[in-house]
């Protein structure tokens, strides 16, 4: 029976050889290092869901303002006064997204000073992702929040200022000849 066989040419880039090396910690210690490392990922999950939500929550604010300046027949100091309310809210949501990226910056830092102390193998799998690019999808995505809300408040504010304009108000009533 003839052996299959693959020309070196056939089989690709050659890989380097690897060698992993363990952790040189004790095991209480590396358990401890593996909490830390577990509470700083779900920290870094949380504020990222607390600014999705709070881009979220800020639009649906926005809405209500929009729905509250159609609805109700409000006079332009009414007006400004939701304007200045989107305004406020925009700055505030912009802060909070702001507070809790480096948050998650802080968080990362944590993340890869515990990551030192583990096993290559651990290491090199975790370095399979560039960490430039993970910083790139990390700030292009709070580019696109802060956009997002600023966004809204701009359309939230000429929808105010639309509604005041198309209010027609009546200030004389049809009395009967009297």
């Amino acid at each position: 029976m003839a052996k299959d066989t693959k020309e070196p040419d056939d089989a690709g880039p050659a890989e380097e050889p690897f060698d992993n090396r363990p952790s040189d910690l004790d095991e209480m210690t590396h358990q401890e290092l593996r909490l830390m490392h577990e509470e700083a990922s779900t920290a870094v999950l949380f504020a990222k869901n607390i600014q999705w939500r709070s881009v979220g929550a800020s639009l649906l604010v926005f809405g209500a303002c929009i729905a509250i300046a159609v609805s109700i027949p409000a006079d332009k100091t009414f007006a400004n006064l939701l304007s200045a309310l989107t305004i406020l809210l925009t700055c505030g949501v912009i802060f909070v997204l702001l507070m809790y990226q480096f948050w998650q910056f802080n968080e990362f830092a944590r993340i890869d000073k515990i990551e030192q102390q583990f096993s290559t193998l651990y290491r090199k799998i975790r370095n399979a992702k560039s960490r430039r690019e993970g910083n790139a999808h990390r700030y292009t995505l709070l580019m696109f929040m802060m956009a997002v809300v600023v966004l809204g408040a701009v359309v939230a504010n000429i929808a105010i200022k639309q509604s005041v304009l198309m209010k027609k108000p009546s200030y004389s009533r049809s009395y009967s000849g009297n």
